[in-house]
């Protein structure tokens, strides 16, 4: 990774959609040439992939809010951790059920709590149906405590900086 990676990372991060071409006019390099930097950043695993960035507002979800979760720790049948399972069942259960909040991201975590969910709901009703029935379904789950996000402030995006 060299400083012209760099740039055509951070370049991409921002304008997913801009062309080779574009991209090596920015750059005042040749096509070729960044073409062939793209392919070996993806191939090497720097880019993960491409993607829409949706304005979760605008499908109708009002809410957002995150939740910590306290777990009783064990190692499950399968070998993996209970947080772990408990965080991909919520996971696959919010994507597959429309009645329940939309779970963005789950994050296994140090300090107090053991897991984290960013959660989006279109009611406010959905939101409080998951905290105290859904995630109440799980015996494992000692405690959770929720935080609601009145505003926020940054949104990166997953705009990583390289210096």
């Amino acid at each position: 990774m060299d400083r012209l990676d760099a740039k055509i990372l951070t370049i991409l991060q921002e304008r997913g959609r801009i062309s080779i071409t574009e991209l090596a006019q920015m750059l005042k390099k040749p096509r070729s040439t960044i073409r062939e930097r793209v392919l070996k950043l993806e191939k090497n695993g720097y880019i993960k992939g491409y993607r829409a960035i949706v304005d979760p507002e605008k499908l109708g979800y009002r809410y957002l809010a995150f939740v910590m979760l306290k777990v009783r720790r064990r190692v499950t049948t399968s070998g993996i951790s209970n947080q772990e399972e408990i965080a991909r069942k919520v996971l696959i259960d919010t994507a597959k059920d429309p009645s329940l909040p939309f779970v963005e991201e789950a994050y296994i975590i140090t300090g107090a709590y053991d897991i984290i969910l960013k959660v989006w709901a279109k009611r406010w009703g959905d939101l409080t149906s998951f905290l105290i029935r859904y995630l109440a379904s799980f015996e494992d789950i000692i405690s959770s405590e929720t935080f609601l996000v009145l505003k926020a402030i940054s949104e990166n995006k997953g705009v990583f900086p390289y210096k």
